[in-house]
């Protein structure tokens, strides 16, 4: 065969075929964490929420979303965090007002959900906390947020732990929180606690800090 045709066909081929065309990167899907900083709060008590990313530029703002109990549904909280060069994010500051799920969102990706419990604020007073032996003391306190008509405990520390001696129920003290008043006969000495119901799934239980009464 004729070297200069070979040659003119082997031009034409290259022509043809054009410049070798890059493969495009494969695209990488965002990833995110979160964790809360306490998984039972107190009503009227913050916690923070924090996670990390993989695939985000630093910059990025996070979402964090919310769903309080019946968790029918995740909702923007309003409040953000920014990626930072580690890929790590924090949300200081965060006050649920009922049980809720929590959810870090970038862009169209969503982490996990965290739930996070919120226990009913008990205060908890004596009117004497150095009583006569068979003195009736009272116990009182509020509770947030109100919860009218439920069931309030007081309880005594025992050697197999506290055992409920008395009982009444919440008052109205209008709309921020709940009363509650009770006399109870005091013999010995002992240490008491104030435990408050709920009474539903959206809060849980609340227990007051202990108080420890001396008779004289």
């Amino acid at each position: 065969m004729d070297m200069k045709k070979i040659g003119a066909a082997l031009a034409v081929l290259v022509v043809c075929a054009g410049p070798a065309v890059a493969a495009k990167p494969p695209k990488t899907t965002p990833t995110l964490t979160i964790a809360a900083s306490s998984t039972n709060v107190v009503f009227g008590r913050t916690f923070t929420v924090s996670g990390t990313t993989t695939n985000v530029a630093a910059g990025t703002k996070v979402g964090l979303q919310q769903s309080p109990y019946p968790y029918s549904g995740f909702k923007p909280s309003g409040k953000t965090a920014v990626v930072d060069p580690s890929g790590n994010w924090s949300i200081a500051g965060v006050a649920p007002q009922a049980n809720t799920q929590y959810r870090a969102r970038v862009s169209k990706t969503n982490s996990t959900a965290v739930t996070v419990h919120v226990r009913l604020r008990v205060a908890f007073n004596v009117g004497d906390s150095t009583p006569k032996k068979g003195q009736r003391v009272r116990f009182s306190g509020t509770v947030a947020p109100d919860r009218d008509g439920k069931p309030v405990l007081i309880q005594k520390k025992t050697a197999s732990g506290f055992k409920t001696v008395a009982r009444t129920t919440l008052l109205d003290n209008g709309t921020a929180n709940s009363k509650y008043s009770r006399r109870v006969k005091i013999n010995s000495k002992g240490t008491y606690r104030v435990v408050v119901q709920s009474g539903g799934q959206d809060l849980d239980n609340g227990v007051s800090r202990s108080r420890t009464l001396k008779v004289h």
